[in-house]
């Protein structure tokens, strides 16, 4: 038995040692594997480096200069959808709208219920005048909203912004509301300074009094610190679908802010008096662009 046992013991040790021996080897392996899975390629670091140069260039203002940058990434890499959300962005803080509606018309076709994009398309035909698209995706949006599986956040919002225009250093946001017919509130103007303090606010609402020929009477009054101001008192235009026409009262609110019209009704108030029933709207980004909907939006 002793013997039996002494020659069987070196066999069982070899066993031991391969089997011991095997293992490393497959550690080893795993261990190389996953260091090589982290290893950055060198076209990753080229883009990286390019996209931290192009948030930098973002941060600093020079739009510009960041979607070009963004649009190197994308030459390369077509369906980086969050690089074409930063190029769409930084062409639409820089005024190129034609570039901008290009990439957001992408975006849209591989998400159609994205519904910050369908915001920014609005926005992107109110600047470049192309009114039959700004419909096309108003009615997106309206559809959207009226899903019932749709967005709850979508759903939650009152208004929406459909306009931002730079007015020197300062800029007026163009409020939509939704459910107009409900409450009489059509369009909301702020115009505010570069560090998004509201200077001035404009209701565009509808009043329960029609005119001797029938029409509706619409008011268009101005809240500002210790001010009320009327502006207009009658009916608004219509478009061809008989909607009531924005582009008009937009171009009153800038005939206002260029001095060109005088108030009907001016009364002071007091200073910290909150007059016109507008909802707390979200405000815009300083660079325009809209924190509204997704607030954690790459790039808002």
């Amino acid at each position: 038995m002793r013997r039996m046992d002494l020659t069987h013991k070196p066999r069982f040790a070899a066993t031991l040692l391969r089997r011991l021996w095997a293992f490393a080897c497959l550690l080893a392996l795993l261990i190389q594997y996953g260091c090589e899975q982290e290893k950055v390629t060198e076209d990753e670091a080229e883009m990286r480096a390019i996209f931290a140069k192009a948030r930098e260039l973002d941060a600093q203002g020079e739009y510009h200069k960041a979607m070009v940058h963004y649009e190197t990434i994308l030459a390369r890499h077509p369906n980086w959808m969050s690089t074409r959300l930063n190029a769409a962005m930084a062409a639409y803080d820089s005024g190129q709208y034609s570039k901008a509606v290009g990439h957001f018309e992408l975006l849209h076709k591989y998400g159609p219920k994205d519904w910050f994009v369908i915001r920014k398309l609005i926005q992107c035909h109110e600047h470049l005048k192309n009114d039959e698209k700004v419909e096309e995706y108003r009615k997106k949006l309206h559809q959207l909203r009226e899903q019932k599986d749709g967005s709850l956040l979508l759903k939650r919002y009152q208004g929406y912004t459909r306009d931002y225009i730079p007015v020197g250093t300062n800029h007026v946001i163009g409020y939509e509301f939704f459910d107009y017919k409900k409450h009489g509130r059509l369009w909301y103007f702020k115009l505010e300074d570069h560090h998004r303090a509201a200077i001035s606010g404009f209701l565009v609402e509808a009043s329960p009094f029609f005119s001797a020929e029938g029409h509706r009477i619409f008011y268009i009054s101005e809240a500002l610190p210790g001010w009320l101001r009327v502006w207009h008192v009658g009916p608004l235009p219509t478009q061809r679908d008989g909607e009531r026409d924005y582009t008009w009262a937009k171009k009153f609110i800038f005939e206002i802010l260029q001095g060109a019209r005088q108030p009907l009704v001016v009364k002071p108030l007091p200073q910290d008096l909150q007059l016109l029933d507008v909802p707390d709207l979200p405000g815009s980004h300083p660079q325009g662009q809209d924190i509204e909907a997704e607030p954690e939006l790459p790039k808002e």
